[in-house]
């Protein structure tokens, strides 16, 4: 039986078929990309950019809290000092987090005042 034979309602159900096909294929590759590529970010930065003054200024010389967190994460802020807006609550504040909050490895940030 040729394909050109059969009803047109019958050429829409295997044009919805392949479809629907070809759209569950992407979705479960998009989902198992999702899973194994996916970027594991650092929980306490957001944390630790609250207790940052959120004026994203520059002075410290990141472009954003954001950033200067991160940056504090990973060792490159040997002060906290250097972040000129925060008040010295927020800094101590800054201190006890860090003291009470290791990473995957249970280290802590050693940073000074």
């Amino acid at each position: 039986m040729l394909i050109s034979n059969l009803s047109p309602w019958l050429h829409a159900l295997i044009a919805l078929g392949v479809f629907l096909g070809v759209g569950l294929l992407l979705g479960l590759l998009l989902a198992f990309a999702d899973e194994k590529l996916a970027v594991k970010k650092d929980e306490r930065t957001e944390k630790l950019a609250s207790l940052l003054p959120g004026l994203n200024c520059g002075l410290c010389g990141y472009p954003s809290c954001n950033a200067m967190s991160e940056a504090i994460l990973a060792g490159k802020v040997k002060k906290i000092s250097q972040c000129r807006p925060s008040r010295p609550a927020q800094r101590e504040a800054i201190l006890e987090y860090l003291a009470g909050a290791p990473d995957a490895d249970g280290k802590t940030i050693d940073i000074k005042l």
